[in-house]
């Protein structure tokens, strides 16, 4: 049932299960709302005097997500850094694909489309980067004049991505732990509910954030940058299969009434007295 809450903001309207979507509350319509268009003010304005190009509307929507819904799991930084930067990668290779396979232009674009976001979709699971609004992100090479090269586009989006997450841990932590620790408890300080190897990426992408953010004054810098960056994100993407756990064997139903059955070659526990 939706719940309407009428209570004025207080640490309360701010906890996980009155905080996100099925809950109208005066918490999410004034702060999740005024941090959403804040968050995208602040990019834009970041994002111009710095002269990297990064693409608005996917990133309007991550905006939303981290200020509104924060607690989801496709709040959480690694998954809007990584997602975005896995997202363009798809909707480039996407666009380079159909233009060198097909010259009809009313195919092309439709197949532009559809290629990019299966191939961000298919990214984004196999890195455990589901972000919903990356696949925006591969979509839009396809229609949209792009506001980068486009071998450093990835990048740049990226750095956008860092950005949010950066105004979404200032903006959120006033009134609770953000990100939440996936295991329910309490977060560390110094980790913010990170794995070590996703706090370390969290960390090289700062880095890169600050380093490429100096390229109307340093070229050298932006250029050792996106280098950094590139560090950042494949320490994300290496995360699922470094603490991952792997599960194989063949799926069998058990009849009602009985404990489940192991994959084959395994054996049956037993069961509870």
């Amino acid at each position: 049932m939706i719940q309407i809450r009428l209570k004025p903001p207080c640490r309360r309207e701010f906890r996980q299960d009155v905080y996100g979507p099925g809950v109208i509350s005066l918490s999410r319509l004034i702060w999740g709302s005024a941090g959403a268009g804040l968050f995208l003010f602040l990019a834009a304005l970041v994002s111009e005097a710095c002269g990297v190009g990064v693409l608005y509307p996917p990133l309007a929507a991550t905006c939303f997500i981290s200020a509104a819904c924060a607690y989801l799991r496709v709040a959480r930084p690694r998954q809007v850094i990584a997602g975005h930067f896995v997202s363009t990668v798809g909707g480039l290779v996407a666009v380079f694909a159909v233009n060198w396979a097909v010259s009809d232009p009313a195919l092309a674009l439709p197949l532009k489309l559809g290629l990019a976001v299966a191939l961000a979709a298919a990214l984004m699971q196999v890195f455990d980067a589901d972000h919903p609004p990356a696949a925006a992100t591969a979509a839009i090479p396809a229609i949209l004049p792009l506001p980068a090269d486009t071998l450093v586009l990835p990048v740049h989006m990226a750095w956008g991505a860092v950005m949010v997450v950066g105004f979404s841990l200032a903006w959120n932590r006033v009134w609770f732990e953000f990100p939440a620790p996936e295991d329910g408890t309490c977060a560390s300080r110094r980790r913010f509910g990170l794995e070590r190897i996703e706090l370390a990426g969290l960390v090289l992408c700062a880095a890169a954030f600050a380093l490429m953010a100096l390229r109307p004054v340093s070229e050298g810098c932006y250029l050792a940058g996106m280098w950094v960056m590139l560090a950042g994100v494949a320490a994300f993407l290496a995360q699922p299969f470094v603490t991952g756990m792997v599960i194989g064997g063949e799926a069998r139903e058990c009849p009602p009434g009985l404990p489940h059955l192991p994959p084959s070659g395994g054996k049956r526990d037993d069961p509870p007295g």
